[in-house]
């Protein structure tokens, strides 16, 4: 069944008010921009906003679904699958979207980080089921890892991100298994 493509306006308008409240956010507290001044500020009416998304939360969660999907591409990308690969592609992506972490974190908001990942996790994990280490896990030992994975790169990103997604790669590597055949 081929998958149905969203109308290109809607794309659009969705891209316009989230560039609009990454903007807003640059100047103002999260909690206290509004839907009306989120809309004006993307050029759109509040009824444009309300047509595509439920709440302000749901507009950032536009970025993190982005942000996901390109993960899982860049995995599926990678000539060898490895837990360092895996790892490095998570920082390179984090390192180029760290403005955007740093607004959320200064909002308040790094949770809804988390919650858009766990809906990625099954997905996630789905690449990793031809290896008998991950198809052999329980969910609970899964949302584990992720949570420790996500707390490292709250501190990553806390201590400004010193480290190089390569070196993020190896210090996660020293804590997480390799994955089956890794060198």
């Amino acid at each position: 069944m081929k998958a149905l493509k969203e109308n290109p306006v809607a794309v659009q308008s969705k891209q316009m008010l989230l560039n609009a409240l990454l903007e807003l956010m640059e100047k103002k507290a999260y909690s206290s921009i509004s839907i009306k001044e989120l809309a004006e500020c993307a050029g759109l009416d509040r009824k444009t906003f309300y047509r595509n998304f439920d709440s302000k939360e749901e507009v950032l969660y536009l970025r993190l679904q982005e942000m996901c999907q390109l993960y899982i591409k860049e995995l599926r990308g990678l000539p060898r699958l490895t837990s360092y690969a895996g790892t490095k592609a998570y920082f390179e992506i984090c390192m180029q979207h760290v403005h955007f972490f740093m607004l959320l974190k200064k909002n308040n908001l790094l949770p809804l980080v988390l919650i858009k990942f766990d809906e990625y996790l099954s997905e996630l994990n789905t690449l990793f089921l031809s290896n008998p280490l991950y198809r052999e896990k329980s969910p609970y030992e899964l949302y584990y890892q992720a949570g420790g994975f996500w707390n490292v790169t709250i501190r990553w990103l806390e201590g400004g991100t010193k480290e190089s997604p390569e070196e993020m790669a190896r210090i996660i590597g020293s804590i997480m298994p390799p994955l089956e055949n890794e060198g």
